[in-house]
């Protein structure tokens, strides 16, 4: 396929797609500029994190699976994009993230929230979502959303020879990541806890890496029930330009353009397996 639409007609035709399915809807959020849609919204230096969920998209995904006053919780918090919209929807936030710089840059946009009207409330913590510390009683069951970026290794652990990194290492590195992280969370969760886990495809090594497959893999491990797939756009609807074939002479040197984020949509079952009980 060479046309810059390609990754997402595949998606809503569900070719290749046996793991997940096809896109059951799609979502506008790509109307305005990841830039536009932070523009005093959030402090300046939020561009420096290399892999921002889009302001628009948090927002869709808040909006439609918790209502006011419920917790939301982003285990790789980053920039702090869930959090943010979280308290400006008036719900409890609850963000992880292993790095002391992305928790400082989202303690900075939870002030500027704060300044700019935002109700709700948020607590943020440095740690490693794959292990938790043990959660205080006054959190457990109490989430009743999860939405997160899993971030995913570029580069090899420690000791690891960097030219032998490839593709199938960095995606099962992925998958193992997600289902540590899944077992660390139970005791926060309760039955009909929902899950969003986005992701973009990845050009890598002259490869376009799919991760909705290691998200699924870890998911149907876990014992999740999966509700429905999204496609968030990244570009405006009334962009046709972008939807159009690339010309035949750029064709050879071109790769097909990403315009939409892949949102997977989980649920905790009402009666979770039963391997959760001894991590409750």
């Amino acid at each position: 396929m060479h046309t810059s639409a390609a990754p997402l007609q595949a998606a809503i035709s569900g070719i290749g797609q046996d793991h997940i399915g096809p896109v059951a809807t799609l979502w506008p959020t790509g109307q305005d500029s990841d830039a536009a849609q932070r523009t005093g919204r959030y402090v300046p230096q939020t561009q420096c994190h290399p892999q921002r969920t889009r302001p628009a998209l948090a927002a869709q995904a808040i909006e439609r699976y918790s209502r006011p006053g419920q917790t939301v919780f982003d285990p790789f918090v980053g920039s702090g994009t869930t959090v943010v919209e979280a308290v400006h929807a008036g719900r409890r936030a609850i963000g992880v993230d292993i790095d002391p710089r992305w928790v400082e840059l989202t303690e900075r946009n939870l002030d500027h929230a704060r300044r700019h009207g935002a109700t709700g409330t948020a607590m943020i913590v440095r740690g490693d979502a794959r292990h938790l510390q043990p959660v205080p009683r006054r959190l457990r069951g109490a989430v009743d959303l999860v939405l997160a970026t899993p971030p995913i290794r570029l580069h090899p652990p420690p000791g690891y020879p960097a030219r032998r990194w490839s593709n199938a290492d960095l995606v099962g590195q992925l998958e193992t990541d997600l289902k540590l992280s899944f077992a660390s969370w139970i005791p926060l969760l309760h039955p009909g806890t929902t899950i969003v886990l986005t992701s973009r495809l990845l050009h890598r090594a002259h490869q376009m890496l799919d991760l909705t497959v290691p998200i699924a893999y870890a998911a149907e491990w876990a014992g999740l029930d999966l509700v429905e797939r999204v496609a968030a756009l990244n570009v405006p609807i009334r962009d046709t330009s972008r939807l159009r074939p690339i010309t035949r002479s750029r064709r050879r040197a071109s790769r097909p353009r990403v315009i939409h984020d892949n949102v997977l949509v989980y649920r905790v079952p009402d009666v979770p397996p039963t391997w959760w009980r001894g991590r409750r």
